[in-house]
């Protein structure tokens, strides 16, 4: 009999790795007649740093300006679509429909994002006429955010981490361009809060709230190995992530309505108390990471449903009884759960604003400390998948999948 090694994470990785040379080509190559020049003395604030995470290139003047932004928008609305839908409702619609819908609001928010950036580029001399050159950009905008909408499927289900890397390219190209901007005194104390930070996520991320289930299908040795697992942060750092672009929202709403009330003094004061550098913007962007890892976390993680599935497979919580009881019971662990690890968000990330009005770190590097927690919040998940990975190479099979068919065959070789 011929056992033989499958080598699923050499593969993996050389498709990942294969994936980001792409993105980093696509972040060289600049908008038609983009004038880069005019945007090296540009300062960049703490709040645009964390919003070009999930964004494109720093200025946002490349083919891939958007960068995941739109995919990432665009699957969590579905994820809200179909949570409120319920699980009949996934049960019909189709893994294809649904990549389908995602990819068409994807196009939708890639126009309205690109429309919006295409207002604030500044091009070189042509012949063409600038409406025209916007044009130009904003289709080519659209086009790198479907490459990386394909990029990151592909990724999905032939390399590792989805969309994960992309970010993690972006976070690192922060970490440098940072690092060289700032002497080292500046960098002590946020260094610091990024040990600390990284520290809680990391425990919070690996220390699971375990709640044993009786199963009827079990009566072995496993029974008491049956659980419902929360992390100590049930969704991760996608609360701190995308907690900058909610707090958008109401900028954005604002300076749209000064457009018809340029001298109301009232809406220009709202609008200048909306900066990370004030204590009401501070206070804002706090509940939005707050009200952000409810949000998330309820949607996502549907502790309803976990109920009613365990009550129709004659499944229940050791001392709840299955039911309403059962449901109340894993929403209130979810919320306590949501609580505490709000919480240490709010009060991690409002730490690092205080010293920044207080003027003991740089604005600018307010919110860096954030990008710890989320360089952290997104190795954790990597690191197991390549562990799973790596653990499944070390197996060696006989029944091996046809390369020519969609079909398993057993391979022997007679001795």
């Amino acid at each position: 009999m011929k056992k033989t090694k499958t080598h699923e994470l050499p593969k993996r990785l050389l498709f990942t790795l294969l994936i980001l040379a792409v993105y980093m080509a696509g972040r060289s190559l600049l908008l038609y007649k983009v004038d880069s020049a005019a945007y090296q003395l540009e300062e960049l604030n703490s709040q645009n740093i964390v919003i070009s995470m999930i964004s494109g290139d720093r200025y946002q003047y490349t083919i891939f300006a958007l960068g995941i932004m739109p995919y990432i928008t665009a699957t969590l609305l579905m994820w809200i679509f179909m949570a409120i839908r319920g699980a009949e409702f996934r049960a019909r619609y189709s893994p294809q429909k649904t990549e389908r819908m995602t990819l068409i609001i994807m196009l939708v928010l890639a126009v309205s994002f690109a429309l919006s950036r295409s207002d604030s580029l500044i091009f070189k001399e042509s012949r063409l006429a600038p409406e025209t050159l916007k044009m130009i950009a904003i289709l080519e905008m659209v086009a790198g955010a479907f490459i990386i909408h394909k990029m990151a499927t592909w990724n999905k289900s032939k390399g590792i981490g989805g969309q994960t890397p992309i970010i993690l390219v972006n976070i690192l190209d922060n970490l440098f361009f940072t690092l060289q901007k700032f002497n080292w005194e500046a960098f002590q104390k946020p260094l610091l809060l990024c040990l600390v930070m990284g520290a809680v996520i990391l425990v919070m991320e690996n220390v699971l709230i375990r709640i044993p289930v009786q199963r009827v299908s079990i009566h072995n040795f496993y029974a008491d190995k049956s659980y419902i697992a929360f992390k100590l942060d049930p969704i991760g750092v996608m609360p701190v992530m995308f907690a900058v672009s909610f707090f958008m929202i109401p900028q954005l709403i604002l300076r749209f309505v000064m457009l018809f009330f340029e001298d109301n003094r009232s809406l220009q004061m709202v609008y200048e108390s909306l900066s990370l550098t004030n204590p009401a913007g501070a206070a804002v962007y706090l509940g939005i990471i707050f009200a952000l890892n409810l949000l998330f976390s309820f949607i996502m993680l549907t502790p309803g449903e976990m109920a009613e599935q365990l009550q129709k497979g004659g499944d229940s919580i050791v001392d709840i009884y299955a039911g309403k009881k059962t449901k109340r019971y894993l929403r209130r662990k979810l919320l306590l759960l949501c609580v505490f690890s709000g919480c240490v968000f709010c009060l991690m990330m409002g730490f690092s604003l205080w010293l920044s009005m207080g003027g003991e770190i740089e604005p600018e590097l307010a919110l860096f400390p954030a990008t710890a927690m989320i360089l952290v919040g997104i190795l954790c998940p990597l690191y197991r998948e390549v562990k799973t990975y790596r653990k499944f190479d070390s197996y060696s099979f006989f029944i091996l999948k046809d390369p020519k068919s969609s079909t398993y065959s057993n391979r022997f070789e007679r001795m």
